[in-house]
């Protein structure tokens, strides 16, 4: 079993990460996919998943709430998180119009520059998209012949196969 959401960074995890990440592989979880949510974040996920190689591997990316904070920099800062050998996708990327904590403008931005990036690296994607499935569905349409993702979250109006999966997968239409 393999849990690909895991949010080790999380300060409620703080100091009894080891602690985890033994009680997850008791209960028969082999691999811990540690998500990123922002450069800090992201750095963090990928130090921890360093800790227990082969068990933990984690992601690199901007989750949409967190659009709003990113600097002159933040996607080369990002390409290099991404060449890390415990990180293995971009994300947790996306749109979130639920909350709106990311002008959807700013949203867009971050999350077409990250779809490219994971193109231009051909990396994988940890997608995240809630109350947006509409321009989600636009921004992805262009990648999808060419991009590799697992959502983890979706809008819960009937979806395309290519939305609505929780394994990695081609972006089909």
């Amino acid at each position: 079993m393999i849990d690909i959401g895991v949010n080790l960074t999380s300060e409620q995890f703080a100091g009894d990460e080891a602690a985890v990440v033994a009680e997850a592989q008791a209960a028969g979880v082999r691999t811990l996919l540690l998500t990123g949510t922002d450069l800090a974040d992201s750095q963090a996920a990928a130090e921890l998943a360093a800790r227990w190689p082969g068990v933990c591997y984690s992601t690199a990316g901007v989750h949409p709430h967190y659009a709003k904070s990113v600097a002159d920099g933040w996607l080369t800062r990002l390409e290099g998180l991404q060449a890390l050998p415990q990180v293995v996708a971009v994300g947790e990327c996306g749109l979130d119009f639920n909350r709106d904590f990311s002008p959807r403008p700013v949203q867009e931005a971050v999350f077409e520059a990250q779809l490219a990036l994971a193109a231009r690296l051909k990396r994988p994607l940890f997608l995240h998209c809630r109350d947006a499935h509409d321009r989600f569905a636009a921004l992805l349409a262009p990648w999808r012949r060419s991009l590799w993702a697992a959502c983890c979250t979706a809008s819960p109006a009937p979806t395309p196969s290519w939305t609505s999966a929780w394994r990695w997968g081609c972006i089909s239409g």
